[in-house]
């Protein structure tokens, strides 16, 4: 394995592998240049778009997504609608988008603790990275194409492997369990894969309408389910991926498998907060428009912790300033050759981390896992006393 080739490889293929989870990115300039900002399934309008009106050159749009882009403020005008990578668009789009419509049907199953960790060495060594269910082609694996060895299913999933086969048709086999060492037959050999949902589920069919069981809250910024509405899954939002809905939520439908924790009046995950079950046609008093940030989580992982402002998830959450606060990124296990692949995280601002059972972290002062280095394996609110303060450059993140 030539790591050399292996460290170039993840830098030019960041917007197909890193990013392809739970947002798409935006760029102000053509092939993934300038200033990038991510949005996640919802409608923005000229104001809430982030990048600014008639600035977007370019859009990473992972699996599973689809972008429609409008000339004109809300919604009007022609319009065009991708569901692929967009490295740079067409003269008469760019720099001229308005508002925007995100939508992801990966919302439609599965639960954020599904997910694959491939390795490139036997025995889970080696170079790391977590998929979740999707169908990933040659050019989505990167530096993983012919270049497995090992990995571990978390979850209700299996995994369809191709050899010799760039676009996931034609022959394939399936494993229904994790693999330590991969046979001769696909030690190196996997071109592409899908990672999908076992048949015959319990979870059901239902994609968070009232009442269901589903994997996605709704938020809206009326009373009755009216006005500007916005899906999420279960994951961590501060106030700036709120968009529009900071401190504008006056109604909401929460599914009967999903627990949401607001925070009153802050803007990152901290301070005040309730708990919302089930579905609230209007928000009373103490809540309606006063939610700054909130977490989604399954009911299943809302116990325990040790700080009673971080939930139990099944995900590292680090951010820049201490106390848990700042900008944030939730990692599933994986090699981050920089901070700027894990969530489009800045470079040597790791202040705090929210560490949960069974994870450890190693984070290191240079790039490519390079100077000294720090292995933690519970949260931190700060390090103060480690002289680790905004001193990160690129991490790796463990499950056991």
């Amino acid at each position: 394995m030539n790591r050399k080739l292996i460290t170039t490889s993840v830098l030019l293929l960041t917007a197909a592998f890193v990013y392809a989870q739970n947002y798409i990115t935006l760029h102000e300039d053509c092939n993934y240049g300038g200033k990038s900002y991510f949005l996640e399934a919802g409608t923005y309008k000229m104001y809430q778009m982030r990048i600014g009106n008639d600035r977007l050159s370019c859009i990473q749009i992972p699996y599973g997504f689809k972008v429609t882009i409008y000339e004109n403020d809300d919604f009007y005008g022609k319009s065009k609608t991708y569901t692929g990578n967009v490295p740079c668009l067409e003269t008469e789009w760019n720099d001229m988008a308005s508002s925007i419509v995100v939508e992801n049907s990966n919302y439609q199953q599965g639960n954020p603790s599904d997910y694959v960790v491939f390795y490139t060495d036997c025995y889970s060594k080696g170079i790391y990275r977590s998929l979740r269910p999707g169908t990933y082609k040659g050019a989505d694996l990167g530096e993983f194409k012919n270049n497995i060895s090992s990995f571990y299913i978390y979850g209700n999933l299996r995994v369809r492997v191709y050899t010799n086969n760039e676009s996931a048709t034609g022959y394939y086999n399936t494993f229904e369990s994790s693999q330590s060492c991969l046979s001769n037959n696909y030690n190196d050999k996997i071109s592409s894969l899908v990672i999908e949902y076992k048949p015959n589920t319990s979870s059901g069919n239902n994609s968070g309408n009232i009442g269901g069981i589903g994997n996605f809250a709704t938020f809206y910024s009326e009373c009755n389910y009216g006005g500007n509405a916005i899906r999420l899954q279960p994951g961590y939002y501060s106030s700036e991926k709120l968009g529009v809905l900071k401190y504008a939520i006056e109604s909401a439908q929460v599914p009967a498998n999903l627990q949401v924790k607001v925070f009153i009046n802050n803007d990152n995950l901290y301070g005040d907060s309730k708990i919302l079950t089930g579905n609230t046609n209007c928000m009373d008093y103490s809540l309606k428009d006063k939610i700054g940030s909130m977490v989604i989580e399954t009911k299943s992982g809302s116990s325990g912790g040790n700080n009673s402002n971080l939930p139990t998830y099944d995900a590292v959450v680090i951010y820049t300033d201490a106390n848990y606060k700042g900008q944030s990124s939730y990692l599933l296990p994986g090699s981050y050759f920089t901070m700027s692949q894990a969530g489009g995280f800045p470079a040597k601002a790791l202040s705090s981390l929210h560490v949960p059972p069974g994870f450890k972290v190693v984070i290191y002062e240079e790039e490519n896992f390079g100077g000294k280095s720090m292995t933690i394996t519970d949260s931190r609110s700060g390090f103060s006393f480690s002289n680790w303060n905004d001193r990160a450059a690129s991490i790796k993140v463990y499950r056991d």
